[in-house]
Parts: C-alpha cells; structure tokens; sequence
C-alpha cells in the first residue's frame, strides 16, 4: 500500500551537498503497525516530510496504493494527502476558537462534504478515541492527552490509507503518552489501521509490532 523505492534526499548547504538519505526501500502493508525509529538530526523528520508529501526526494521513487506519486502538480499533491495520510504531530494543531468536533471534522470540509456528514463522522470517530463526551469542549478545557485524542480522532476522519505520526507522545508525560500508545495499539487491531510511528524514544519505537532504525541514512530491520 506504500512502497519507498531507493529514496535518496540531499541539502545543499552553502557549496556542501548533505545527505540525508542514501538509498532508503521500505515498504508499508494494509495493516502494518510500524516504528521508525533513530537518533535526533539523524533524518527521521526527513522520512516523515517525504511519506507524508511534504517534501519531495532527490532521487526514488514512491508509490501509495500502487499509484507512483509525481511531483509537478501541487493541487494534486494537496488532494492525496488529504485523502490518502492522516497525521498526528507532537503538538497538536488543534485551532482554538474551535470545538473538538469541529476540529475533528475541518478535513472534512475541505472533500466538499455535506454538514451533516461531517457531523456523524467526526462524532464516530470522536467515540473511537473515546472523546465522545467532549465534543463541545475546546482546546483550551481538554488536557495534552484528550488534545492528542482529538487531533487522532481528526486524523483517522477522512479514513486514510496510513495515520502517520511524528512523536505523538513527546509532549506529554510518560502516563498520559502510555494511554495514547495502548490508544494506537487498539485503533491497529481492533480497526485495522496501518499506523507509521516516527520517534526517538525506544520505549516507544518498541511498543510497535515492527520496528525500523534509520541509522547513516539507510533503513535497518530491527529484530
């Protein structure tokens, strides 16, 4: 459902070229719950950007459900995102004047859906992250924890190909980040979900049935 095709990435920083990636493969099941896991500035945000079509590769090549992503149309880019990847951010993006269902429903929005389909939807999958019982509330009346909930529930609305999240226990403390990984566990068993988790923190990377060390810019099965 997603497959890496020997993806390099550089950056030229003044007259030095600076490679990120030197040759990543790395293919994603229907299903798969997978941890990406590496040292700080050893490359993991630029794995993320390039999964999530934030940024583009060097050289490689890239497919999502068998389809080969280009990268000369922006708005195309755009629409597959939004249909094709869910994130979950260390922080959690929630925007202030809204509620938490209508955070949740905002992607939504943008599909050209009807306001009463959005409603049942965001309402659905508020109840999955067990955050049904604050959908009025807004960030501001919501611990770290319910937030991030919200921001999963926002996420999974849209009913992506893969949830993709980049530290999303980082900014909470160690109890609260071990409910929202059992809260990832559970959406990939019981729902099926593929999940891609990026961290640093191996307690975390460990927590996930497959485990994957980007070390040296290359991608290392870990046992």
């Amino acid at each position: 459902m997603l497959e890496l095709i020997d993806i390099h990435k550089s950056y030229s920083v003044g007259p030095v070229e600076v490679k990120v990636l030197k040759g990543v493969s790395l293919t994603i099941h229907k299903g798969d719950m997978t941890s990406i896991m590496g040292a700080s500035g050893g490359g993991k945000s630029t794995i993320m950007n390039i999964i999530g079509l934030l940024d583009k590769p060097t050289s490689g090549s890239y497919l999502i459900d068998d389809s080969m992503i280009t990268y000369d149309n922006d708005d195309r880019l755009s629409r597959i995102r939004n249909e094709k990847i869910g994130f979950v951010f260390q922080q959690y993006h929630l925007l202030a004047r809204m509620t938490a269902l209508e955070n949740v429903g905002l992607p939504l929005i943008y599909r050209g859906l009807a306001e009463d389909e959005i409603i049942s939807r965001s309402r659905a999958f508020l109840k999955k992250v067990d955050m049904d019982d604050r959908g009025h509330h807004k960030p501001f009346e919501l611990s770290g924890g319910q937030q991030q909930r919200v921001a999963i529930a926002r996420a999974l609305a849209g009913s992506p190909t893969i949830l993709l999240a980049d530290e999303p226990t980082g900014a909470l403390d160690p109890k609260v980040g071990e409910e929202i990984m059992n809260l990832f566990i559970r959406l990939n068993q019981e729902e099926g979900i593929t999940i891609v988790i990026i961290t640093h923190a191996p307690e975390v990377g460990q927590i996930c049935r497959r485990r994957l060390m980007l070390r040296d810019g290359l991608i290392e099965e870990q046992p």
